[in-house]
């Protein structure tokens, strides 16, 4: 019955390689490529599962775990729907814990380490980073709102680990109840592939991105209209102060630069390199900070002032403010002061 479920996984991974191959050009690099790891590690695992491997009987081929599955899934959904259209170099560091492990399972293997409690308490603190991915990837979900349906895969692989990890725990052994790190794995990344075919075949922009310049290629903005429109838009930021209008969208300041929608869009999309939400931040952020210099607002609470320059939300606040300036913004003025 596994090995029916392991081929099934296998036979779907290479259909959704060759789509994905098949459209690369059309998408942003990062996303497609962690796509592709994601999607290439799932076969791996599905082809040298320690406790069942499909071709070799009793194999412990240790670098096909289902911890590289979590690291690929954790960076692509860092990346899904991001504006990052390169890979920053800085992240291969999330593969170090992958690696870590390998080196701690293939010394046991072939009997260079011993199961010492300082390594054992080492390969616990690599399998809590695992857990720490996994918890990540669905926050990055649930707060940005985008591609819900994925929690319908990351929520049971949590789940997995985590009851694999207690086994681990009180017994000793790897033995999951139920083989749930073998069958319970295999049947979530096959509805993972189902999920993301059937995505890219319905919406295929939801699962990989296409870049902001193909997106706007056919565009017939001018050039030398560009420059003078990120003016016209600080201009109205700086000097009219528009951000201060909490129900501000898109369209109204389009309407106030007599331009079209998708031209705007373009202008904070690919050459400005902001969206517009983080514009707004951003200098809702800063007219919060000139605000706490001044005299007349010497008696507004911290949200006081904050609603006055266009946040609506006090947690939306605190946490926009946070990560701008890496501190709360009550951590701020006592700075100040």
């Amino acid at each position: 019955m596994l090995k029916t479920i392991q081929i099934i996984a296998l036979l779907q991974g290479l259909f959704l390689v060759i789509i994905i191959f098949k459209h690369r050009s059309y998408y942003k690099k990062p996303n497609f490529n962690l796509l592709l790891g994601c999607t290439i590690s799932v076969m791996l695992y599905a082809i040298g599962d320690d406790n069942y491997n499909l071709f070799v009987e009793n194999a412990n081929w240790f670098i096909f775990h289902d911890t590289l599955i979590i690291t690929f899934l954790f960076l692509f959904i860092r990346y899904y729907k991001s504006d990052k259209e390169k890979f920053h170099k800085k992240d291969v560091l999330f593969f170090i814990p992958y690696l870590l492990n390998t080196i701690l399972h293939a010394g046991y293997v072939f009997g260079v380490l011993k199961a010492t409690g300082m390594l054992l308490a080492i390969k616990e603190l690599v399998e809590i980073t695992f857990f720490v991915y996994l918890i990540l990837t669905i926050h990055n979900i649930v707060k940005n709102k985008k591609g819900k349906w994925l929690l319908l895969i990351v929520v049971p692989l949590t789940i997995i680990f985590i009851i694999d990890e207690l086994t681990f725990l009180i017994t000793g052994t790897n033995d999951s109840p139920f083989f749930l790190d073998s069958y319970g794995v295999f049947i979530t990344t096959i509805v993972l592939f189902y999920f993301v075919v059937y995505k890219l075949i319905t919406s295929p922009n939801k699962v990989l991105p296409k870049p902001e310049t193909r997106k706007y290629k056919s565009s017939s903005l001018q050039q030398d209209d560009i420059s003078v429109y990120i003016s016209e838009i600080n201009h109205l930021m700086k000097e009219k102060k528009l951000f201060r209008n909490q129900n501000l969208n898109v369209n109204d300041v389009a309407k106030q630069l007599n331009i079209p929608r998708t031209y705007l869009s373009q202008i904070l999309n690919v050459h400005m390199k902001i969206a517009f939400q983080d514009l707004l931040n951003h200098y809702r952020v800063d007219d919060f900070i000139s605000c706490l210099h001044k005299e007349e607002y010497k008696n507004y609470t911290l949200f006081g002032i904050a609603n006055e320059v266009g946040f609506g939300s006090k947690s939306s606040f605190n946490t926009t403010f946070k990560k701008l300036k890496g501190m709360t913004p009550s951590q701020f003025k006592k700075q100040l002061l």
